[in-house]
């Protein structure tokens, strides 16, 4: 068949049936690559760095409707970690939600009407916690329509502080540490280390068991209400370890310890303070309760001595730096200096009686010594006395029992590793020895023109 110059070729065609078939399953596979960026090609999109992530962190940026945004906290990390393509964000609860600035603004400004209204309700009814209640719902509500921005931020405290005067106390926490964790550095930092502070106090009053369950007191949890004042200081204290007050935080849990009979607890929660915060106010009052939780928690002459030494270190660093305070508190720290001498005392003694029990003369000797050295003013100074008596005709070491049967299975001896250390020579026996070596080489040396005496060889 003749085909003129410059005629475009024929080309196989597609059946239209099949072509209305492809349409659509093309137009999904292009949507889904320009809403997800080709993330997976890396055709559109460049893959964030490392270092523009910490950027972003620290500085924030500015998203396409020009509102500013510091991606931190919980909802930031899910984004980023989140493989979600965009092209399914628009789905309910998936995306981000819908940014209405006018609307969140009206919101919150109805919420601050709603807080007013309710602050000039007398204290205590149940009017005013109705009010508050609602302020915190509008505050919620107003939250909502502008996510991720400073009137959320705002929204968010508001709503924990309508809960906190509406004497909600665990929704007051709970939204609380909300805040904290989608906003690690609010501004609204030491309020909420104060609210929370302050609820921990109400909450620890309550001596209720986790059995006890609570349904009609709003003011508490569900149960178990002074494990959960516990919790609430600890995540505070843990979450701003340099806030105002976290030597307070660590203060009073360690008085909680020292409350209920946890001596280990509160000794180390009083150490924690002294060597963590040394300009808090609470120092001398840590120092003496830590003493008295140091000698609660010796168990006696056959366990370790750490506390003891622990409350003597206490009680020397007291007295050298609270003077004026420890002078009000003499005669206290005098007896608690004493018990730490005494137990010290019948500790090394039980040692001595260990040792003669054993037969073991010199180091019951020993023991005894460093009783009658150091702890003369004790009672069992005198017992050390005696019981050197007692060691003075006996021999250094136990004798050998029985010691024809340990001939028949000897032990196996150290020889075969002393032989691999050679003894150092003295100084003398060294100088000989290399006097000698000296004078043996000069004189069968044939290179020297001199004998041993200087004379020439011949």
């Amino acid at each position: 068949m003749f085909r003129p110059p410059f005629s475009k070729p024929e080309t196989a065609r597609i059946p239209r049936r099949q072509a209305v078939a492809i349409w659509p399953q093309l137009t999904m596979l292009l949507v889904f690559l320009v809403q997800s960026g080709c993330a997976s090609l890396n055709l559109f999109k460049k893959e964030e760095d490392e270092y523009s992530r910490a950027r972003n962190a620290i500085n924030g940026y500015a998203d396409s409707e020009g509102n500013w945004i510091r991606p931190e906290g919980s909802r930031a990390d899910k984004s980023r970690e989140s493989g979600l393509p965009k092209a399914f964000q628009w789905i309910p609860g998936l995306g981000t939600p819908p940014i209405n600035k006018e609307l969140a603004k009206s919101t919150y400004t109805e919420a601050d009407e709603l807080f007013n209204q309710a602050a000039k309700q007398p204290e205590g009814s149940n009017e005013r916690r109705i009010a508050f209640r609602a302020a915190a719902n509008k505050y919620k509500e107003a939250g909502k329509h502008w996510v991720e921005s400073a009137l959320e931020e705002n929204a968010f405290y508001m709503t924990a502080e309508s809960y906190f005067f509406a004497e909600d106390y665990p929704k007051a926490e709970d939204t609380f540490f909300k805040l904290l964790k989608e906003r690690p550095r609010t501004r609204y930092q030491d309020m909420v280390d104060k609210r929370l502070f302050e609820i921990g106090l109400f909450w620890r009053q309550f001596d209720d068991n986790f059995y006890h369950l609570n349904f009609t007191d709003n003011r508490r949890p569900l149960n178990d209400t002074k494990r959960h004042a516990v919790r609430v200081m600890e995540k505070s204290r843990l979450n701003n370890p340099i806030g105002k007050l976290a030597d307070d935080n660590t203060m009073e849990l360690a008085n909680i310890a020292f409350k209920n009979g946890k001596w280990n607890d509160a000794l180390d929660t009083y150490s924690d303070l002294i060597a963590t915060y040394p300009d808090s106010p609470h120092q001398f009052d840590a120092h003496l309760f830590g003493v008295k939780a140091a000698l609660m928690s010796y168990q006696g002459a056959d366990y370790s001595s750490e506390p003891l030494e622990k409350a003597e270190k206490m009680i020397k660093q007291m007295t050298r730096q609270f003077r004026e305070k420890a002078e009000g508190e003499k005669k206290q720290i005098e007896d608690a200096m004493k018990e730490v001498r005494f137990r010290r005392a019948e500790k090394e003694f039980a040692f001595a009686t260990y040792r003669y029990n054993k037969q073991e003369a010199r180091a019951a000797r020993m023991h005894c010594m460093k009783v009658l050295t150091d702890f003369s003013d004790t009672p069992f100074a005198d017992k050390a006395k005696e019981m050197m008596e007692k060691t003075g005709g006996l021999p250094a070491e136990p004798i050998q029992q029985l010691s024809w049967l340990a001939d028949l299975f000897p032990s196996p001896s150290r020889d075969k590793f002393t032989q691999l250390i050679k003894p150092t020579p003295n100084i003398d026996e060294k100088d000989k020895q290399t006097q000698t070596e000296f004078e043996r080489t000069a004189g069968k040396s044939s290179s020297s023109p001199f004998g041993v005496n200087g004379t020439t060889q011949r």
